[in-house]
């Protein structure tokens, strides 16, 4: 009970951080940034990036770039 609490709260408290930085660097470079889950843990991404990745099929074969983004947890769009 308690093991899952912790897990809980880090993985909330790396989403947090993950958002920031999504806003942070969509801002700053002016691009669409994803917050996505990799191996258990939130990962900022780039659009860019994700279809970079589809292409050296680092995905499944039927995963696209509007999939990624029905699938992030946040969405950051650089504010003008």
């Amino acid at each position: 009970m308690v093991k899952k609490y912790f897990k809980a709260l880090v993985f909330d408290w790396r989403l947090k951080h993950a958002k920031r930085k999504a806003q942070k660097d969509a801002n700053l470079y002016g691009k669409k940034f994803l917050v996505l889950v990799f191996g258990g843990k939130p990962v900022v991404v780039s659009m860019q990036g994700i279809k970079t990745l589809i292409r050296q099929h680092r995905f499944s074969k039927d995963f696209t770039a509007e999939k990624a983004v029905k699938c992030a947890l946040f969405i950051a769009y650089p504010k003008r």
